[in-house]
């Protein structure tokens, strides 16, 4: 992904689990209609698209979603009712009161000093998607550092996976294998104690020498960076993404998938050529969700923790033109492991696609 340069690490064993299991914990969601009943700060407003959204949404392009919905953490005693796990180890991943930013409960993920591993987890589709429109408000902790080397990364955010061997892990996605977009801090083009910089990492088609996903990077001067937003430790973020798998003519592949990310309603990311699949019923977006996976080859330099809260999804269309079907979401399992390994993110197996990564 990245136009500047960088030796590929090699993927990270130690700790972490090469393989993805293809049993997991359903997914639990809430119909648009109960979601806009329990409120909170992304209420009727914020998952219609009303507020907190730039005018540059992903509805400029698409139409009204099949379905919303909105995982109320507040109305759960465990996280592994909502997603499923991949690799990691799950005692990572936990509740906690405080801080938030709606509402009385907050994920926390952990990543103990010396491990590359937090958890990767996933809420997984029935059916894959072919298009899916998320938000979800992310925080570092307030004293996370990545000053263990000149160019680190750390995954946070599983945007949209395939499940395959294709989809992390340096698996070489060939239209049927899988493919994924997550996204990730960087050290890149800033100081390692922070602000830092997105890097948006995808297996796709076309990904030519990279070894571990192509590498964009949201700095100035980057092909597809629309801004440079900086992330500063302590302080809560909406982050919202747009995926769509591209067309298939002819049994061909186009190069028209897309992938866009907002902060705070601000465009910070547009790519629009991408060739993910030539199976759009078998190998489209089959799970989105919170993910933790420091570096590949190097490993977090001390124990840092990150922040979730308000994961809410416009199935099959966005937030913006909401006028989708109201149904509850019970679906089911998928695999994906999402780790990258490279001089930016690291080798993650995915067994479905095994979850391990390398990053920088």
């Amino acid at each position: 992904m990245p136009t500047n340069s960088f030796d590929p690490d090699e993927p990270s064993t130690g700790s972490t689990q090469g393989n993805d299991t293809t049993e997991g914990t359903t997914g639990f969601s809430l119909s648009r209609r109960q979601t806009i009943r329990t409120g909170g700060l992304l209420g009727a407003g914020g998952l219609l698209g009303l507020a907190g959204v730039g005018t540059d949404t992903a509805a400029a392009n698409s139409g009204n979603p099949d379905e919303i919905i909105h995982l109320d953490y507040d109305a759960h005693d465990d996280w592994e009712e909502l997603y499923r796990v991949s690799n990691g180890d799950p005692e990572n991943l936990g509740f906690v009161s405080s801080p938030t930013v709606s509402g009385s409960t907050a994920l926390e993920m952990r990543f103990q000093e010396g491990d590359n591993w937090g958890v990767s987890t996933h809420y997984d589709f029935e059916d894959g998607l072919l298009e899916l429109n998320g938000r979800v408000s992310f925080s570092l902790g307030s004293d996370w550092t990545m000053d263990d080397r000149e160019l680190a990364v750390c995954r946070l955010w599983n945007c949209a996976i395939a499940r395959g061997e294709g989809s992390a892990g340096g698996g070489d996605p060939d239209g049927t294998n899988g493919w994924s977009n997550r996204m990730y801090v960087s050290t890149r083009d800033t100081d390692p104690e922070g602000p830092y910089h997105l890097l948006s990492n995808t297996y796709h088609m076309d990904g030519g020498d990279e070894e571990y996903g192509d590498h964009d990077y949201i700095v100035d001067g980057e092909e597809y960076a629309l801004a440079q937003p900086e992330i500063v430790p302590g302080q809560w973020y909406e982050f919202e993404y747009y995926v769509r798998v591209n067309t298939v003519s002819g049994g061909e592949p186009n190069a028209d998938g897309v992938v866009r990310y907002w902060l705070d309603g601000d465009p910070v990311y547009e790519r629009e050529n991408f060739r993910f699949t030539t199976d759009r019923t078998d190998n489209a977006v089959d799970t989105t969700g919170p993910v933790g996976h420091y570096g590949g080859s190097y490993t977090a330099p001390t124990t840092l923790y990150a922040y979730y809260d308000d994961h809410s999804m416009a199935l099959g269309g966005t937030f913006g033109s909401d006028d989708g079907s109201e149904t509850d979401d019970d679906s089911g399992t998928d695999d994906d492991s999402g780790t990258d390994g490279s001089e930016t993110p690291e080798s993650e197996s995915d067994s479905d696609a095994s979850d391990s990564d390398t990053c920088p």
